[in-house]
């Protein structure tokens, strides 16, 4: 640690032989965001024995989440010698300003002050997606430079997604915000929809419009208005899905919609707005049993979102209140035969069995669990609501369909 003319290098040759198999799952090349999932051991895959050790820590008061890294070289001596590097994440990137240490001896007792510790540059690390990286570096006595970095050890359990949901903390419990879109200038007649639902494992983020010109639009979030991605509309409709990890069809959410203004705009500014709104949760009452007292219609019906690889699986949630009753049933298909465990609002409502049913064209194997309040002979006494709720279905503790059923 007493020359500062150190080349850019760290020890890691045993880790690598010993974990160069375990690595985590890409994210996509949609743009990223730095989680504490990002926290691991980096190797220099182009430089012998050198790396990084990366810590995602506590998130500042300005709301950048803090970064900690340990960068792993030699020295001119060709000993090894190391810098530490301390800043915040910001997007796709982890800026630090970098320190180097000199006149400690082995173990010596902790003295007051920081005299031994000097400042000497920067070192900014660049994802591409949660395995792959760059990392520039500008030392006062050495110059600039770059390298590679790759994921050689990740966080015990743990999934990188580059998304939001990797920040989700461990007992966060269900929570379903939204926001209507109204005209934000004169000629619109159209209407929108903005909801954003977060689980322990998941963060979704919908935006929806319907009636206003065929056409792509730019959604825009916060303030200051900020583009996200695009909206496409035609035949009079269409909608956006973000998610958080990414699934097929659905572009990863990497940024946080909460408490937000959220706006479609065109070429002349904002079409639709949520106005002086933000993106929130709404009171719905008690949830409970005793719906369908009045003489209205309420029919809601949604597809489940399939999770599994059975080319034909399919599922549906109905919703119907009516003449003083309420009904709510689950129907999959298309899934092998057995018992599927039902979840509504994170609790256990039943089993639905799958089987062949004779009475029906269809030679799908399917299966419907119902509910009624009044109680009817074939159905399960309905004493929850759930609308606004997650719906679930499981097969042992594997999860094949979900979706958060509307209000």
């Amino acid at each position: 640690m007493k020359n500062y003319h150190m080349t850019i290098r760290i020890l890691f040759t045993i880790l690598t032989l010993t974990w160069a198999v375990f690595m985590t799952l890409p994210a996509s090349a949609a743009e990223l965001v730095v989680t504490r999932y990002f926290t691991g051991i980096w190797d220099q895959p182009k430089q012998e024995s050198q790396g990084i050790v990366l810590q995602i820590i506590d998130q500042e008061v300005d709301g950048h989440k803090k970064a900690v890294a340990y960068w792993f070289t030699y020295g001119d001596d060709m000993s090894t010698a190391w810098y530490m590097a301390i800043g915040h994440a910001e997007g796709d990137q982890v800026l630090m300003s970098l320190y180097t240490a000199d006149g400690v001896q082995f173990m010596e007792d902790d003295a007051t002050g920081d005299t031994h510790v000097n400042a000497v540059g920067t070192l900014n690390l660049n994802f591409k997606n949660c395995n792959k990286g760059v990392a520039a570096y500008e030392i006062d006595e050495v110059g600039t430079g770059n390298f590679e970095i790759v994921r050689l050890a990740s966080l015990y359990n743990s999934r990188c997604s580059g998304g939001i949901s990797d920040d989700t903390p461990s007992n966060a419990k269900p929570l379903m915000l939204d926001v209507d879109l109204e005209p934000a200038r004169e000629g619109i007649m159209g209407k929108g929809k903005a909801k954003f639902w977060e689980r322990v494992d998941r963060s979704d983020f919908h935006v929806s419009a319907e009636g206003i010109a065929d056409g792509t639009y730019d959604i825009m979030i916060c303030d200051p208005l900020e583009s996200v991605g695009s909206l496409t509309v035609a035949g009079g409709e269409g909608a956006t899905q973000f998610r958080s990890p990414e699934a097929y069809g659905k572009e990863l959410l990497s940024f946080d919609p909460r408490d937000c203004v959220i706006e479609l705009h065109d070429g002349a500014g904002a079409v639709l707005s949520s106005g002086e709104n933000v993106l929130a949760g709404k009171d719905r009452g008690d949830n409970g049993g005793g719906h369908g007292h009045g003489n209205g219609k309420t029919e809601i019906s949604v597809a489940l979102d399939y999770m599994g690889d059975a080319p034909e699986a399919e599922g549906e949630a109905s919703y119907l209140e009516k003449n003083n009753s309420t009904e709510f049933e689950v129907e999959i298909k298309g899934v092998p035969a057995g018992s599927y465990a039902l979840w509504v609002g994170n609790e256990l409502r039943g089993q639905i069995v799958v089987d062949v049913d004779e009475d029906d064209d269809d030679d799908k194997l399917k299966g419907k669990l119902r509910f009624s309040d009044p109680q009817k002979d074939d159905r399960e006494f309905l004493d929850f609501d759930p609308r606004g709720l997650l719906v679930e279905v499981y097969n042992d503790a594997d999860l094949l369909f979900d979706v958060f059923f509307p209000d």
